[in-house]
């Protein structure tokens, strides 16, 4: 089943060129799928996700990356990275303390930007990451 939910959904570099701008996805480090039990920090942030009327598709890491096709959980949130945006700012300060820090234990935040998103569609090699912000 995982193999088949993993054939369905799109890498986050597809996504961030798919909609023209840097990308927002969140990695959750204990991920088991399927993840069912209500109280997991992935269900939660889902739940809180849901209460703020913000929208998220599960998704793929970086497509070049070793075990790239294997589910692990991570979602893309779509809301833009704007520093203004009403959203993104309740987004981080949800997640993030006031150095960038994550508040919560067990989850990562991510910003793929779109510059190298289009490098990896071009390359088709291993990333440097200098594109990839936590």
């Amino acid at each position: 089943m995982e193999q088949i939910l993993s054939q369905l959904l799109k890498h986050i570099d597809a996504i961030a060129r798919e909609k023209n701008r840097d990308v927002l996805f969140v990695h959750f480090e204990q991920y088991v799928y399927p993840d069912q039990d209500a109280h997991s920090v992935r269900q939660m942030f889902i739940g809180w996700l849901e209460q703020q009327g913000i929208r998220y598709i599960p998704c793929l890491g970086i497509e070049p990356t070793v075990r790239s096709d294997v589910y692990s959980g991570s979602l893309y949130l779509d809301v833009p990275f704007d520093l203004q945006h009403k959203t993104y700012q309740k987004l981080s300060e949800y997640l993030e303390d006031d150095q960038g820090n994550m508040k919560i234990e067990g989850i990562q935040f991510f910003v793929l930007s779109l510059g190298l998103a289009l490098e990896l569609e071009s390359d088709g090699k291993l990333p440097e990451w200098g594109g990839l912000r936590s």
